[in-house]
């Protein structure tokens, strides 16, 4: 449950979807802008655990964990390891706690970093060749996220010409395969979601008081480490 509050209330915001590790620190009031108190932005797809710990104490700093009254993190898509690494941090803090938190498609948030009155089309890197993307039209996801060859994503968008607005390409996946997308139009920033464009596309439930969320991951698909097999049999 929210804690009752009169004016506005202290949001975390967390997102490992990608080698941005992000942690904000918002306040949040009734019927008032979201106001960013706070940012810790380090890229480094190697040390997800370790310096989203250094960001949310950065962030924290002067008001404590048991200022917030709600958790809001990015649920991907993303690679496994550096993903969960979120998702386990804002539910421990959450339960922890005793305060609500909410998954928001991080792909919502890079598309939401866009000023245009375009279709966006968020594209983050999958690694081994290949891109997470979803579109969006007037602000609202209207396919995907799915994860596909880059290629095949723009492929895609061709295939959907005579568009009267064609739409704008966003993020590190999309400038990763800048060639792939010829003919399209490519912006250079936002590389990656904000922590901050989460919390404002959850302001209205943590404003609603709404109960905690389970924090799905979208992998979109399976992770590098395997359980391995059953040993071989040996012959003479």
């Amino acid at each position: 449950m929210l804690r009752p509050y009169c004016r506005w209330v202290l949001v975390l915001g967390l997102d490992t979807s990608s080698p941005a590790v992000c942690a904000v620190l918002v306040r949040l009031g009734d019927g008032l802008e979201p106001e960013l108190l706070a940012e810790s932005v380090v890229v480094d797809g190697r040390r997800h655990g370790e310096l989203l710990a250094c960001g949310v104490r950065e962030v924290l700093r002067g008001f404590g964990p048991t200022a917030l009254a709600a958790v809001v993190v990015g649920t991907g898509p993303g690679p496994f390891t550096g993903l969960r690494v979120g998702l386990v941090t804002a539910a421990a803090m959450g339960d922890a706690l005793g305060i609500p938190a909410y998954g928001v498609c991080s792909l919502d948030a890079l598309a939401a970093q866009v000023a245009s009155g375009q279709p966006v089309v968020a594209v983050a890197d999958a690694r081994r060749k290949e891109v997470y993307w979803a579109s969006y039209a007037a602000g609202t996801r209207v396919e995907g996220p799915a994860v596909e060859p880059p290629g095949e994503l723009a492929a895609r968008l061709h295939s959907v010409g005579g568009q009267d607005l064609p739409p704008v390409l966003v993020g590190a996946g999309a400038v990763l395969h800048r060639e792939a997308f010829a003919g399209l139009d490519v912006l250079d920033e936002p590389l990656h979601p904000s922590a901050f464009a989460l919390v404002r596309i959850a302001a209205a439930r943590v404003r609603a008081g709404a109960p905690s969320e389970p924090l799905t991951p979208l992998y979109l698909r399976r992770p590098d480490a395997v359980t391995p097999g059953a040993a071989k049999k040996v012959t003479a």
